[in-house]
């Protein structure tokens, strides 16, 4: 026997696709050419059709006051633009014009339509995303306009968002199968829906996201948590996401207790700064205008919103989760938590969804981008775990059967 294995030819068996490599280069390129039309075919549909959401006039105030303090002057540009760019039956409610909306809701904007000074008190509010107000007013520079300006950073981010979902499947799935459950997540009506919205949550969304892709994909953990604290600046509500990912590395002991407590003060800090120097009202004018209505005059009135108030409208938002996509989201990113190297994002996500509805119980999908990308991120890994398990069994079968063939 010992003479017969000494003697015998080896016969060459077939190496699993997933470790080869250089030998699909054509294949990869014409994947990721077909990956990148259908996505940026889907993002310029997206700019063309957006939502045209009355937070981005105010948006638009606060970046005009890079180059325009005259109050009046900034009215007039804005509410001009929106004449010009914003389609009659749209305009008609963002000017507080629609038949049948509620009457407090065409009261403030009414208002703030016809008195620059009424408008100008509702800028504290969204003067709390300050790298967004900036960002969009160097895009108008380019003469596009306001509006479209806004569409135009949304379909963008949306565009580089799909990109980057792309790369990280890509590092566990075949080229083809991950492209497809990118276009997949990509369409799907919360992402979709952001992509549509000139408001800073698809460009927030993508700075975030990107921070989790470096910390917990790449290892890069000073350019990741650098640009998770960039986040803030553009959706202060990120600090929420800070908090469990700077506790995650921890957890892993990829810094220490000193530095995870520096740099959840730096997080902390960051939005206290942001809200003090924007002039913002406290979180009980958000809370009344996510859960009571639109206030005609947010620097005039007291806002009262009670602990009642607040149980009353987390059990609106208990009910709003059940009939979302939060569930299935959910039960993807459970499976895909089966892999060992996706649990601390799973976590992560999950941490971030929970807490912003424990603080904020107002359930709109946009703020919840984040965890709808994590959890499909999840889901894809797993996948190629069990293909690449499907794929190891079929090759030591090869393997066996081919030592066998050889004695």
């Amino acid at each position: 026997m010992s003479a017969a294995r000494s003697a015998a030819i080896p016969i060459p068996v077939r190496e699993p696709q997933l470790v080869r490599s250089g030998r699909n280069s054509g294949a990869r390129a014409a994947v990721l050419f077909l990956y990148v039309l259908i996505l940026g075919g889907i993002s310029i549909h997206l700019y063309r059709k957006p939502i045209y959401d009355v937070d981005a006039i105010q948006y638009m105030g606060n970046a005009l006051l890079m180059e325009e303090t005259d109050i009046v002057r900034v009215h007039q540009r804005v509410y001009g633009d929106v004449q010009r760019a914003v389609p009659k039956r749209e305009r008609e409610n963002l000017l507080g014009q629609e038949p049948g909306a509620p009457a407090s809701q065409n009261e403030s904007r009414q208002g703030r339509a016809a008195s620059a000074y009424r408008y100008a008190e509702f800028l504290p509010l969204f003067a709390i995303r300050p790298l967004y107000n900036q960002t969009l007013w160097l895009v108008s520079k380019t003469g596009i306009g306001l509006v479209k300006s806004g569409f135009l950073i949304s379909a963008s981010s949306y565009f580089l968002l799909g990109v980057l979902v792309l790369l990280w499947l890509s590092n566990y799935l075949k080229p083809m199968f991950a492209a497809a459950v990118s276009v997949l997540l990509m369409m799907s009506p919360p992402l979709a829906s952001m992509g549509r919205d000139p408001t800073p949550d698809a460009l927030a969304t993508l700075i975030a996201f990107g921070a989790l892709y470096l910390i917990f994909e790449k290892q890069k953990f000073t350019p990741g948590i650098a640009l998770l604290l960039a986040s803030i600046f553009f959706r202060t509500d990120f600090v929420v996401l800070a908090g469990p990912t700077i506790l995650a590395c921890w957890w892993q002991k990829r810094i220490d207790i000193f530095k995870a407590g520096v740099l959840s003060l730096v997080a902390v800090g960051s939005v206290l700064c942001i809200n003090h120097f924007a002039g913002d009202y406290g979180i009980k004018m958000l809370y009344y205008r996510a859960f009571i209505g639109a206030p005609v005059a947010p620097a005039e009135i007291v806002a009262q919103f009670s602990f009642r108030d607040y149980l009353s409208a987390f059990r609106t938002g208990i009910t709003l989760i059940a009939n979302s996509f939060f569930l299935p989201f959910l039960l993807l990113g459970a499976i895909g938590a089966i892999s060992r190297q996706m649990r601390v994002l799973f976590a992560v996500a999950v941490a971030y969804a929970g807490l912003h509805f424990l603080i904020l119980p107002s359930w709109e999908e946009r703020y919840y981008a984040v965890f709808y990308l994590s959890m499909g991120i999840c889901a894809g890994v797993a996948a190629g775990a069990i293909e690449r398990s499907e794929t190891a069994r079929c090759y030591d079968s090869g393997n066996s059967s081919g030592s066998m063939k050889a004695v």
